[in-house]
């Protein structure tokens, strides 16, 4: 039998798992119906697809989701995927959170057709290689629909990438990184690329170009899940579309006739160049198409197109611009901090780049960096105008970035740091909080008066309050190695608390 793990990869890959997949064998397919019984039959090993629509048509009788997911576990079923809801609709929610207690599989799919669906994964168990066959020509159209429209490489990898749901690169011959492309929405997918790029042979399936350059190319899947058989197989399909695509590219890059914005779309008065990457779509701070489509407008009237480009559209995930690196900005943190002003939010700057194949690393590169400072700011008591906020991460800083992010995995750490910070961590949580928000603008800052300014009070009554913790500690904060040590207990705690 086929394993939850396997069909949710091979029939609906681009469902969201609630928890992480129990390894249970699927037997067989239901679809729920909107009456009671909701299921024309339930066996051990079923699979059950539940319809938003049926569902919430249960509810409205005596029915409630939880017992839905009761009745399918009682049964012995191997997993749910409700169909029609993300993960924060409240009747989907209830349904998928009972299935994960219960230990079952739990899945949501935004879109799908509940009999479609059923279908696919009825083909995989009797067949499973003719279903992964279907979906690997689902992507095959996708990439003759991006082609016919014109459009480059880096959509081309980018479709693969959303639709396997992993990070994924191009190599030219002897494994030189031509093009990663990193899904925004994949958990530790950046991650993975910064660990490709800074070690190329770090891989889990190479799949080869024919014929690009004369030599053999590749299509490199990244991360540390090994490949599924979809993934094999969709591989092995799009390799023959990304050769082709990678001549034709190859061909207009080596053309005397070089465009406006310069070849491969980069502005013209380069190099060198820096990538800038930021968030479009936040979760935290919904918006409209209208005002990202003003924001990126704004942001085009930054300098003209010789200097600064814009990648994607209003509807894309990320913010992604390359500008020129030049010697009145020779890291390109000038034009960032402007980015950042129009934007509101923060931003990365890659390292400066001279070759433009270099573009889609240096953006991966930027990408995690932006994803490995997020991790580490705002503090639950940070000051929102604490210099702590950087408005503007810079590339060379990612190795400092992940390792403040891993410090709550130092050894002992987290006992010491609570010993180290125990006479603050006494009382109400208000008065720890207060604390812990006054040390924490105090060690990331230069002066006192910045400090102060941060948290909205005098430098007087904050040289008071320094002076009352010193005292409550016995520490010296003027020592350098105090300093430190504070500081990264702090950021410990912090983890701790996440």
């Amino acid at each position: 039998m086929a394993r939850v793990l396997d069909v949710w990869r091979a029939t609906f890959p681009h469902a969201v798992a609630f928890a992480e997949p129990p390894d249970r064998e699927v037997g067989w397919v239901r679809v729920m119906k909107a009456r009671v019984p909701a299921f024309d039959a339930l066996a051990s090993a079923d699979l059950a697809i539940i319809p938003l629509a049926a569902l919430t048509e249960l509810v409205a009788a005596p029915v409630d989701a939880a017992g839905v997911v009761d009745a399918v576990a009682e049964a012995g079923g191997a997993a749910v995927l409700v169909v029609g809801a993300s993960t924060d609709d409240r009747l989907a929610t209830q349904a998928l959170a009972r299935a994960a207690a219960l230990g079952i599989g739990a899945f949501s799919l935004l879109d799908g057709d509940a009999n479609a669906l059923e279908r696919s994964v009825i083909v995989y168990l009797v067949s499973g290689r003719a279903e992964l066959e279907r979906q690997a020509r689902l992507l095959e159209h996708q990439l003759e629909r991006i082609a016919l429209d014109g459009r480059d490489l880096e959509a081309h990898l980018a479709a693969v990438a959303a639709f396997i749901g992993r990070a994924v690169a191009i190599e030219r011959p002897r494994g030189r990184p031509l093009a990663v492309h990193v899904p925004s929405d994949v958990p530790g997918a950046a991650s993975a690329a910064a660990a490709y790029i800074a070690r190329p042979l770090r891989a889990v399936l190479r799949v080869g170009l024919p014929d690009v350059y004369g030599e053999p190319g590749a299509l490199v899947l990244l991360g540390h899940e090994p490949p599924t058989e979809l993934e094999r197989a969709v591989a092995e399909r799009a390799a023959g579309f990304l050769a082709l695509e990678l001549r034709r590219t190859v061909r207009d890059a080596s053309s005397p006739h070089p465009t406006r914005m310069g070849r491969h779309g980069l502005p013209s008065e380069g190099p060198p160049w820096v990538s800038i990457v930021a968030r479009q779509i936040i979760a935290e701070r919904p918006s409209p198409l209208e005002e990202r489509q003003s924001l990126r407008a704004a942001l085009r009237r930054l300098a003209p197109a010789r200097r600064l480009t814009m990648r994607g559209d209003a509807t894309s995930l990320e913010l992604r611009l390359v500008g020129v690196a030049d010697g009145a900005d020779p890291l390109g943190l000038a034009l960032a901090e402007r980015v950042a002003s129009v934007a509101e939010r923060q931003v990365a700057v890659s390292r400066p780049f001279h070759d433009p194949d270099e573009r889609a690393l240096a953006e991966a590169e930027a990408r995690a960096t932006l994803e490995s400072s997020a991790g580490l700011d705002p503090e639950p008591w940070a000051v929102a105008s604490s210099a702590a906020v950087h408005r503007v991460v810079h590339a060379v800083d990612l190795p400092a970035y992940r390792l403040l992010g891993a410090v709550h995995d130092i050894p002992d750490g987290q006992r010491q740091a609570r010993a180290l910070l125990a006479p603050l961590l006494e009382g109400s949580a208000a008065k720890v909080s207060a604390r812990l928000g006054t040390l924490r603008a105090i060690l990331d800052t230069q002066a006192l008066s910045a400090a102060a300014l941060g948290l909205g009070i005098h430098r007087n009554t904050l040289a008071y309050r320094l002076k009352r913790m010193e005292a409550m500690t016995g520490w010296d904060l003027d020592d350098p190695t105090v300093r430190f040590a504070v500081g990264m207990a702090l950021r410990i705690v912090r983890n701790a608390q996440i």
